[in-house]
């Protein structure tokens, strides 16, 4: 018996049938207002697209991007199998800070069994690629619902770049297949049927180029989120800089290979390695490193994988074995991957995980890089100023928000003052301000900031932080 090789475009079709379109209602996350005053909130509607995933023996799981459901209230799903019926769907977790823009969902119990009743076919459960990445050249099919389709879309083209990561991003392939609004979420397929990975983005203005989150990811995100409902990603727990040919009588070293540790933080992987400043990372698990961090040979010609794409790619808790260089010998050791130690000014970009106080007529919240962003459109000079503490170890209370005739106002304390000591006490969360309000009702309280700003406010009645409630 003979069996035909099916093309490109015929297993395109067939896997087309595990893409579903996303519908979602929920909260516009990008609205300044929102972040600088979590109390208002903006309501909409959008789509996106995701795709039935195979792993293990799970049913009813669907991959898609986390900018699709994030801030979501109500997701729901469609497919050419039922016609144009929805089906509600839950979040299993998200990476919410969309390095990488992957979020996996799922069909409630009730109705998985109702779509597969419903169903004219058996789900379509579509395969991550395994092994190396792609090569350039290789044709792919992205296939999403753009632009609110009502039926899936198929566009061709092939894999024409890569992009590297770095320490707050993951590497992205590029592709010149048509990825437009609504695509997002959809898989890109190769010609064995297997999924490449996730599609992202497409570029504003740009013509035929659009990203892909490698397959590589979405397993390692697909198996956090099942164990820990959030993923986290192994780091390095430092700061490195490149190596320099300069730098060899300095560092005892016969030429600049692999990069310079400049700092190490605590409770972090380096420091668990016992790694110092100004040892030399040449390897992690014998992948080799140039000068630039950029992995030497083992990718192929004109590839940037780096060391951050390397390290993300382990799992959390694994041994990871440093090849480095400290006084012009070279040394092993070992230590577990771990997440990155968090620092106090974090990514906040959930909206209905926002806690705020409101008293004395500003809103106060912890700093994040939401809002460090919507001040920039504000007041540059205060962003700016933010931007200098992003590596402080403790959080910070930031006021967001100043209602017109109330005690802030009449002091006229500027939005994005950053408060760090409340009668003579310092203040890093909420908890410790309600704390030092709550012992001094109907006194007063000295506020006093970064800048050396101070306020003299009477605390007239009681005052809860606030979470952003749906």
């Amino acid at each position: 018996m003979t069996t035909t090789k099916q093309s490109l475009n015929e297993i395109a079709r067939r896997m087309m049938s595990g893409v579903v379109q996303i519908h979602v209602e929920g909260y516009l996350e990008e609205d300044i207002q929102s972040v600088l005053n979590p109390s208002i909130k903006i309501p909409g509607i959008w789509s996106g697209s995701g795709f039935f995933v195979k792993h293990k023996n799970l049913e009813g799981y669907i991959v898609t991007n986390a900018h699709v459901v994030r801030n979501a209230v109500k997701i729901e799903i469609s497919s050419m199998l039922t016609s144009e019926e929805r089906f509600e769907t839950e979040v299993v977790g998200m990476v919410k800070q969309l390095e990488p823009d992957v979020a996996l969902i799922k069909l409630t119990k009730e109705e998985l069994a109702r779509f597969k009743k419903m169903a004219i076919q058996p789900i379509e459960y579509l395969t991550l690629q395994k092994g190396a990445n792609p090569p350039r050249g290789e044709a792919i099919k992205a296939i999403g619902y753009p632009l609110g389709m009502i039926e899936p879309n198929m566009t061709g083209g092939e894999i024409t770049n890569f992009i590297s990561g770095s320490e707050f991003t993951t590497e992205r392939f590029v592709t010149n297949a048509a990825i437009n609004p609504g695509n997002s979420g959809g898989p890109s397929i190769n010609k064995n049927g297997e999924v490449v990975g996730l599609n992202t983005a497409v570029i504003v203005d740009a013509e035929n180029i659009g990203f892909i989150t490698p397959a590589s990811f979405i397993k390692i995100i697909i198996k956090n989120l099942l164990l820990l409902n959030e993923p986290h990603f192994a780091g390095l727990g430092g700061k490195l800089q490149k190596n320099a040919e300069n730098f060899n009588p300095f560092l005892k070293q016969s030429r600049a290979k692999g990069v310079i540790v400049s700092k190490v933080l605590k409770k972090g992987f380096l420091e668990a390695a016992k790694i110092q400043p100004r040892d030399v990372i040449l390897s992690i698990n014998q992948v080799e490193f140039d000068r630039h961090g950029i992995v030497i040979g083992k990718e192929g010609l004109y590839r940037h994988k780096n060391i951050f794409d390397v390290m993300k790619l382990v799992p959390i808790g694994e041994e990871v074995e440093i090849g480095y260089l400290r006084e012009g010998k070279v040394q092993r050791t070992k230590a577990k991957a771990m997440p990155n130690p968090e620092l106090g000014i974090i990514s906040n970009p959930i909206l209905s995980e926002r806690k705020y106080l409101e008293v004395f007529g500003m809103v106060i919240q912890p700093l994040s890089f939401e809002i460090i962003q919507a001040i920039q459109e504000v007041d540059p000079y205060a962003q700016i100023e933010m931007l200098k503490i992003l590596d402080e170890e403790k959080p910070m209370l930031v006021v967001t928000h100043i209602h017109q005739g109330t005690q802030a106002d009449e002091m006229e304390w500027p939005l994005g003052e950053l408060i760090i000591k409340a009668n003579e006490e310092e203040v890093h969360t909420l908890d410790d301000l309600q704390k030092i309000l709550d012992k001094n009702k109907g006194k007063n309280v000295l506020l006093e900031c970064m800048s050396g700003v101070i306020g003299y406010f009477q605390v007239e009645s009681e005052s809860k932080a606030a979470d952003s409630k749906d």
